[in-house]
């Protein structure tokens, strides 16, 4: 894949791009290291270029015949790979070649690989469908989660004691990182197609152009609490899924209140508390304002739903307050934590799905293979 480095000199309010590279080919994974300024590209030729930020040069390419990357992911500075066939692999410091670390193809499971996180001396991925694995480094120990009812893993999202997971059907997950016991906490209004952390809890772009927060509370424990309501369809929110548990104690404080996430009465029925719609002034993306807000709210639930774009959230950063967002349509907003201050600092000309961050500037990832890097405001 030949990628072309060109300056520009676009000026998006006080934003600006600093680089562009347009590949031929659409992306299919991708990963970003501030530690080195490396951004390996996996393309559907299956070949992986690793990249340097500063000219988004090629630094080394890998083609693949018999196996594909289905996910990537850095831990520091290095780099992971996640395959198709269910083998885990880790590059060298000068990316000039890869050994692999763990193989799950002698499980009875569809074992690719997606997902992919490594980070404090573990392995978390999705292997397969519904399968969420953890790996220890140093013990060489794997353990396994299974996600019952879950269609297709959308979005994963590491937290310090535990995972919050999504699926293609709105279901939510989450699973204790400690003793990997897994719980369906209900469905979103809308598939999740991004999700991140922040200071207070967990974001997911929603496909419905929406965001749908979920605030942490010290008060309850996501992993071993039950929810103070019930549902009305199919998914029982307090059953616990079937799986495989390291050991007989809970020794998770991620603490959450905001489990369950939907906006209407359709996939939720509280039992308790009031449900109370704060509609705000209609989002203009073209300038600062707020987004439409719609807050649920029960004794062990705070969730606020941000109407953002009529275009899919496709991806999203945070750095320290503030939340980029990166739509199907190609915009980049950047908003505050409570979306009430929105900007849009650049346009990709295709869906962006990786937002990266880099000290003074963000890195757009389009699925066509379009790379802009934005500045910051000043």
């Amino acid at each position: 894949m030949k990628i072309i480095a060109l300056v520009c000199a676009l000026f998006v309010f006080s934003f600006a791009s600093d680089f562009s590279a347009t590949a031929s080919l659409d992306v299919k994974s991708c990963a970003y290291s501030e530690q080195n300024k490396t951004l390996p590209v996996y393309d559907t030729k299956n070949s992986l270029n690793i990249l340097n930020k500063k000219d988004l040069k090629t630094i080394n390419k890998f083609d693949f015949k018999t196996d594909e990357i289905t996910s990537l992911a850095f831990d520091h500075a290095n780099l992971y790979a996640g395959f198709a066939g269910g083998e885990i692999a880790k590059f060298n410091d000068d990316f000039s070649s890869f050994a692999g670390m763990l193989n799950l193809s002698n499980l009875s499971l569809d074992t690719q690989i997606t997902h992919l996180h490594v980070a404090n001396g573990k392995i978390y991925a999705v292997a397969g469908k519904d399968a969420f694995i953890s790996y220890d480094l140093a013990s060489k120990k794997l353990t396994r989660a299974n996600l019952d009812g879950a269609y297709h893993i959308a979005t994963c999202q590491i937290l310090s004691d535990a995972a919050l997971i999504t699926s293609w059907d709105r279901s939510v997950f989450s699973v204790n990182l400690s003793t990997m016991k897994a719980k369906n906490l209900g469905r979103l209004k809308s598939v999740a197609l991004s999700a991140a952390e922040i200071s207070s809890g967990v974001i997911f772009g929603l496909a419905s152009g929406e965001i749908a927060s979920l605030k942490f509370d010290a008060g309850e424990n996501l992993t071993n609490k039950k929810l103070a309501s019930k549902q009305t369809g199919t998914t029982n929110l307090d059953t616990e899924a079937n799986l495989t548990q390291t050991n007989g104690k809970d020794n998770s404080s991620s603490n959450l209140t905001a489990v369950k996430n939907a906006q209407n009465k359709a996939d939720l029925n509280l039992t308790s508390g009031t449900t109370n719609a704060i509609l705000m002034n209609s989002t203009n993306l073209e300038t600062k304002n707020s987004a439409s807000t719609e807050t649920k709210a029960a004794p062990n639930l705070i969730v606020q739903i941000y109407k953002i774009s009529n275009s899919r959230v496709k991806s999203l950063l945070v750095v320290q307050d503030k939340v980029y967002v990166g739509l199907g349509n190609g915009e980049i907003l950047r908003s505050d934590a409570e979306f009430k201050q929105i900007e849009k600092i650049g346009k990709n000309s295709d869906a962006v799905i990786k937002i990266f961050n880099d000290e003074d500037s963000v890195i757009a990832v389009s699925i066509n293979g379009e790379i802009q890097i934005y500045k910051k405001k000043s």
